[in-house]
C-alpha cells in the first residue's frame, strides 16, 4: 500500500510540474479597471490572457462573472482582433458589493479582483487614493498570480515558484518604476521571470505607492 502511494505521489508531482512547464497556467490582466460599479448597468471590461504572464493567448472561450453573497450575474465575452485580448460586458444587478472573477479558458487560470461596491450614481462613488488603486491593480493586473501581499486576499497559482512575498517591501521608488514599466533590466531568477504587462504611466505609479505603502492623497 505505502510503494502504491508513493507511486501515485510521484505521478501526482509529475503532472504538476507538466502542467506548469507545459503551459498550465496563465496571467488574467484586466485593463483599466473600473473604481465602483453602477447598480443594473452594462460594465464593460478588456482583458489580455497571458500563458505564464509573456505569451498572449488568442483562441479562448474565457467567461466572466460577478458574486455578492449568494447572488450571482454572468456576463459576455468575446474576442477582439488583438492577439490575446478580449472583451467582456456584466451587469451587477443590485447594489453592494461584488467581485469578479474572468475565467481565461486556459485550463484553470483566471483572474479575481478585489471587490467593488455597486451604487446607484456615480456622485455615490467615494473618491479612490493612489495607495487603494494601487491595491487594487495588484489583483486586476494579475499580480497575484505569484506575488503574495497581505494587504491583498486573492490567493494566487504559482506563488511557490520563488516570487517574493512583497508584504511590508520597500524599493527605490524610481527603481520599481522602471522595473515596472520594464522588468527585462533585471536578469531573471531561475525559471523564474517578471513578464511584462504593459502598465500605464498612473497605473505604475498606484503599484508603486501600494507596494511602498505609501498613502497619499486620493484621486479625484
Amino acid at each position: 500500500m505505502r510503494k502504491r502511494s508513493a507511486v501515485l505521489a510521484a505521478a501526482l508531482a509529475v503532472a504538476s510540474i507538466g502542467a506548469s512547464t507545459m503551459g498550465g497556467w496563465a496571467v488574467v490582466s484586466v485593463e483599466n479597471p473600473p473604481d465602483y460599479l453602477l447598480a443594473g448597468k452594462p460594465v464593460a471590461f478588456t482583458f489580455v490572457v497571458r500563458q505564464h504572464g509573456v505569451k498572449r493567448l488568442g483562441g479562448l472561450k474565457p467567461s466572466i462573472e460577478a458574486s455578492s453573497r449568494s447572488r450571482r450575474s454572468t456576463g459576455n465575452v468575446w474576442e477582439t482582433p488583438k492577439e490575446g485580448e478580449y472583451r467582456a460586458t456584466l451587469i451587477a444587478p443590485d447594489t453592494g458589493s461584488w467581485q469578479i472573477v474572468i475565467n481565461s479558458g486556459w485550463g484553470s487560470s483566471r483572474g479575481t479582483m478585489l471587490p467593488l461596491r455597486a451604487v446607484t450614481s456615480a456622485g455615490q462613488a467615494q473618491p479612490v487614493t493612489e495607495f487603494e488603486h494601487g491595491r487594487r491593480l495588484f489583483a486586476a493586473k494579475g499580480c497575484v498570480t505569484c506575488h503574495v501581499h497581505n494587504a491583498v486576499d486573492i490567493q494566487g497559482q504559482m506563488q511557490a515558484a520563488g516570487a517574493p512575498d512583497l508584504t511590508n517591501r520597500k524599493f527605490l521608488a524610481d527603481y520599481l518604476a522602471k522595473f515596472l514599466a520594464d522588468p527585462s533590466i533585471k536578469p531573471p531568477t531561475v525559471n523564474l521571470r517578471m513578464p511584462n504587462l504593459e502598465l500605464k504611466p498612473t497605473e505604475i505609479a498606484a503599484l508603486v505607492a501600494f507596494i511602498n505603502g505609501e498613502h497619499v492623497a486620493a484621486r479625484e
